[in-house]
């Protein structure tokens, strides 16, 4: 009898996950800022929205010496990297999600779009400071510039991602009104 009745919504991206989606992303990012924290590894570089400069770069590499360098590239890093591959994911989830439930295309993406390109921003991010990290002492300007500005888009993108993620819970839990 059950079988019967229509399907409202598609069931292939489930409600809960409107939750448990951006439940997992901030689990996943409490867990690295602490594991980081643990490590005695400062982060600076990765929340600073004013940007930083080759000498900023400099000064942190050579306060971190050779020991904490090599545990913020080989651990801390590749951490990093699955972080912003779980926000990016949930992102594009939530977009798929959203436009599943009938919202266009543009009203999906401005709730998941800010996880989604953070997320890649984030990666892009990462790889520019490995390469930094590697080639230290010798730094090139242009990776120290992507590094920098790709960390200014990642945080203004992931903050709006959070906006995004309350909307999209919002969205999927209110039916549309034909």
């Amino acid at each position: 009898m059950m079988e019967d009745l229509p399907t409202f919504y598609s069931t292939l991206i489930p409600l809960g996950f409107f939750f448990w989606g951006p439940a997992l992303v901030v689990l996943t990012l409490l867990l690295s800022w602490l594991w980081a924290r643990s490590l005695k590894v400062d982060r600076a570089l990765e929340s600073d929205l004013d940007g930083f400069t080759k000498d900023d770069v400099e000064k942190l590499f050579s306060l971190y010496g050779p020991e904490r360098r090599a545990i913020y590239r080989n651990k801390l890093l590749p951490a990093d990297l699955a972080f912003a591959l779980v926000y990016t994911v949930v992102g594009a989830l939530i977009i798929t999600g959203l436009s599943m439930r009938g919202y266009p295309w543009w009203v999906a993406a401005l709730c998941g779009g800010g996880w989604l390109f953070g997320g890649l921003c984030d990666i892009v991010e990462n790889l520019a400071i490995a390469r930094l990290l590697d080639r230290f002492p010798t730094l090139d300007d242009g990776t120290v510039a992507i590094a920098s500005g790709f960390t200014r888009l990642k945080l203004v993108l992931t903050g709006l991602g959070f906006i995004g993620a309350i909307a999209a819970y919002y969205l999927a839990f209110r039916p549309i009104v034909a």
